[in-house]
């Protein structure tokens, strides 16, 4: 039953990678977060697995029950706690299968001040929100950069960065360690302030 369990949560977390994987690089202070999006094709398969996985465990629990009524008290703990465990990870495994679409709407306002040199850029290699979520809060952190939008839906990017600090160069750079590349589109080299 274990086997069982442990190859459910395994396949939600393959399903859920690709969206995951840069989020957890970035937090992990990684630049390369961009290679993820290997796993975006396989996630559709993976949540059938997980699905498949997930039936397989809940038959397998409740058949044995019918079958074991009237054995030992040990049996009965034991097939007992393994229901409390499946019950337990199916939330889980429902949010790891979910995860790519919970950042589908993170289409919030760049908080950061929209000062220094505005450039505007066409970001290519995303697959999900993941993606751009990932490399918004990466360029956000970077030194010289006073604010940072990606949008997925779009494939842009927004940025204000201090000239002196941050080049175009340099942005390309950074988007291209990610795994990603960048196209400018427009570059307004007068300091824009808030």
């Amino acid at each position: 039953m274990n086997k069982t369990i442990f190859s459910t949560i395994g396949a939600a977390f393959l399903a859920s990678l690709c969206c995951i994987g840069p989020l957890a690089a970035l937090f992990l202070g990684s630049t390369s977060i961009g290679i993820f999006a290997f796993f975006e094709p396989f996630r559709p398969f993976f949540g059938v697995f997980t699905i498949v996985f997930l039936v397989f465990a809940y038959s397998k629990i409740f058949s044995r029950d019918r079958r074991d009524c009237c054995n030992t008290d040990a049996s009965k703990k034991t097939l007992r706690m393994q229901k409390h465990i499946l019950l337990g990870i199916t939330p889980i495994v429902f949010i790891l299968l979910a995860f790519p679409y919970f950042l589908g709407n993170s289409d919030h306002e760049v908080s950061q001040t929209r000062t220094g040199v505005k450039s505007e850029w066409v970001i290519n290699g995303m697959t999900c929100e993941g993606c751009a979520a990932g490399m918004e809060g990466y360029l956000s952190a970077t030194s010289g950069m006073n604010s940072c939008k990606v949008n997925y839906n779009e494939g842009t990017m927004l940025c204000y960065a201090e000239n002196n600090k941050l080049t175009k160069e340099k942005i390309r750079e950074l988007v291209t360690r990610n795994g990603f590349t960048a196209i400018l589109q427009s570059e307004n080299s007068n300091i824009i302030k808030g």
